[in-house]
């Protein structure tokens, strides 16, 4: 329980002060807000407008928790990168000639960067709601990879989706997520946890490689496979375990039609594209889009056109004939801070990740589970953001923030409350 709430409920009643019960009952309200967006989000079942409630009750009542506590020595140099690039997107708004309602829809696409530091700073002190919070996103999880399954053999038909909940992209993202704590839940525990762990694990690899198919989605289970064995086993038992992840993804490749054809089919839209000059398929489509965007950006490498002004941008683009498919939406994270905020914006956001790494690598010698997932998340993260909007797209942003908001809040309270200070 935090510092300024006394140790039992019946003292409440008697000792606090309008401050103190305000805090109480904030309290309360973001752990309940906080634990259902969690499910909601990662269970992918329910509409945006139901989740946004959440997420807006959820750091609603965050902020008096964040603000009695707030201590910029406290966050982590992750959090602090993401305020920096938050806050050069702002500043993108002086030079942004949409008008000013507009430009600040686009640029609250980007909230996750500070509403990240809120929700650790609120979550520090009360560890039975990140563990529930934890929890909840497991079971969401779990039931929407169920639910693909369910879709996938034709136990079960839901109107508005075809092999998942979620779209193929958000879906992928998620089933990485749960891959990535599954394993290394298989690492720590032992007896049944371990085997429903690693049952979970197999189960969400092969619905990501056969069941609701997308090449982002093989890239983050392959690269998040790799990275937890990079960091369990040494050189030796690495070759091994890495040949025989190679062996069954050649076999799956040979025997799977679905996951033989999407290969089959991304080779080929490629050679569409970069032979024939054909970008109507998806592959084609997002190489002029990337092309695009590059253009763009290194037309305006200092400011960017600010972050009002992308799509209007693309617009013109496509216009005057400098793309050939028009989108207002480039699919790439990278290339997205290229284009709205220059080359500094970029940077930023390259130097968030690694920050993420950093961290991780450090809180290794503390918690090593939580270091691993915080290293994990942020390769799952590089993959999505080469490839699709990530910061920027509803589904992966908020999934995202919780798991980032919980990672930051164990590394505060690991500071806080061992007394073990990381290295620089």
């Amino acid at each position: 329980m935090p510092d300024y709430l006394p140790s039992s409920v019946g003292e409440h009643c008697k000792m606090l002060n309008f401050k103190g019960k305000l805090l109480f009952v904030s309290e309360i309200a973001f752990s309940i807000s906080f634990i259902a967006f969690s499910f909601v989000m990662f269970s992918c079942w329910f509409p945006t407008g139901f989740s946004a409630t959440f997420s807006t009750l959820a750091f609603l009542f965050a902020l008096p928790l964040f603000v009695q506590q707030f201590n910029w020595k406290h966050i982590s140099s992750f959090e602090k990168i993401g305020l920096a690039l938050f806050s050069w997107l702002s500043l993108s708004i002086l030079w942004s000639e949409n008008g000013i309602f507009d430009t600040l829809i686009h640029l609250f696409e980007y909230r996750l960067y500070f509403m990240i530091p809120v929700f650790a700073g609120a979550l520090v002190g009360m560890q039975y709601t990140q563990n529930l919070a934890f929890y909840a996103a497991l079971l969401g999880s779990s039931i929407a990879l169920f639910v693909s399954y369910g879709l996938g053999f034709g136990w079960w038909h839901i109107e508005g989706a075809s092999l998942s909940l979620g779209n193929r992209i958000f879906h992928g993202f998620i089933m990485s997520a749960l891959l990535l704590a599954a394993l290394l839940i298989a690492r720590e525990k032992a007896g049944i946890f371990r085997v429903l762990a690693i049952l979970i694990g197999l189960l969400t690899a092969y619905n990501v490689l056969s069941i609701e198919i997308g090449r982002t989605g093989y890239m983050q289970i392959i690269s998040v496979t790799f990275i937890f064995l990079l960091l369990t086993f040494d050189r030796l038992k690495l070759t091994a375990i890495n040949l025989a992840i190679v062996l069954a993804i050649g076999s799956i490749y040979l025997s799977d039609g679905r996951f033989t054809m999407r290969i089959t089919e991304t080779f080929a839209d490629f050679e569409r594209a970069l032979v024939h000059d054909d970008f109507l398929t998806s592959v084609g489509s997002r190489l002029e889009f990337y092309r695009g965007a590059t253009q763009i950006g290194l037309q305006n490498p200092v400011l960017g056109v600010g972050v009002g002004d992308v799509v209007a941008e693309l617009q013109n683009a496509f216009d005057d004939g400098e793309i050939k498919v028009l989108t207002d939406n480039v699919h790439s994270e990278f290339l997205n801070m290229l284009v709205a905020g220059g080359v500094p914006a970029l940077s930023l956001f390259a130097i968030f990740l690694l920050c993420i790494v950093k961290e991780g690598i450090r809180h290794r010698t503390v918690d090593r589970a939580a270091g691993d997932f915080l290293v994990g998340v942020s390769l799952m993260v590089f993959v999505a953001a080469l490839f699709n909007s990530t910061v920027k797209d509803y589904g992966e942003k908020h999934s995202l923030m919780i798991m980032l908001s919980l990672l930051a809040a164990k590394l505060l309270a690991d500071k806080k409350y061992s007394k073990v200070k990381p290295k620089n």
